[in-house]
């Protein structure tokens, strides 16, 4: 992953079952509220350094909220509701299982299965017989977590308030610890680990 941070504008949660020197960027996303408006990120995820092909162990993925802003037509953008993020993590879920080398009809066909169960199962986000809930420690402070279970792996999403934290992979860690950083502060620690896995500043 060789996108920059320098123009970082949002939060990034990391995950504390790991050190930071663990942990690299895997996909980013940005947009714009208007037509032709000044380009902000939306989403950032992060995953176990060095992982190569399959399916990851776990990615941890941030979702800026940037609240209801008018648009050019007379509308206006939204955040995304809390379903709506439980769906993406799942669909990420199912999307990773998708082996390589496949026909393209066959990707297609499990491309839109993984997004019609995602829709299916995020909208039952409150019905505990799918998503058990649960607590996520941010910096000290509790925050609750749906977490979803399937033989794939598993989902999880917990609304901060300032982002949403969707968590998806193979097995769930043992404890839900994580840091919510600041853009400067993901900043440093991201570049930091990025610098060393391309051997700059190495002893």
């Amino acid at each position: 992953m060789t996108t920059s941070l320098s123009d970082l504008d949002m939060p990034v949660v990391l995950p504390r079952w790991v050190s930071s020197g663990a942990v690299e960027v895997v996909s980013t996303g940005k947009g714009r509220a208007v037509a032709g408006g000044p380009e902000y990120w939306d989403d950032i995820s992060i995953g176990p350094v060095g992982h190569r092909g399959g399916p990851r162990p776990w990615t941890v993925r941030t979702l800026a909220r940037r609240g209801c802003r008018p648009r050019s037509d007379g509308r206006w953008t939204g955040d995304p509701s809390l379903d709506r993020a439980a769906a993406t993590a799942v669909v990420q879920l199912l999307l990773q299982q998708i082996p390589s080398g496949l026909p393209a009809e066959s990707i297609r066909r499990l491309v839109n299965e993984a997004g019609d169960t995602g829709d299916r199962v995020g909208r039952r986000l409150m019905d505990q017989r799918t998503w058990t809930r649960g607590e996520a420690d941010v910096d000290g402070h509790p925050f609750v977590l749906w977490l979803h279970r399937r033989p794939e792996g598993f989902a999880a999403v917990a609304d901060l308030g300032l982002s949403v934290l969707l968590v998806h992979g193979q097995v769930p860690p043992d404890v839900w610890v994580f840091a919510l950083l600041w853009p400067e502060q993901a900043r440093a620690v991201l570049d930091r680990q990025r610098r060393a896995g391309q051997g700059v500043g190495r002893a």
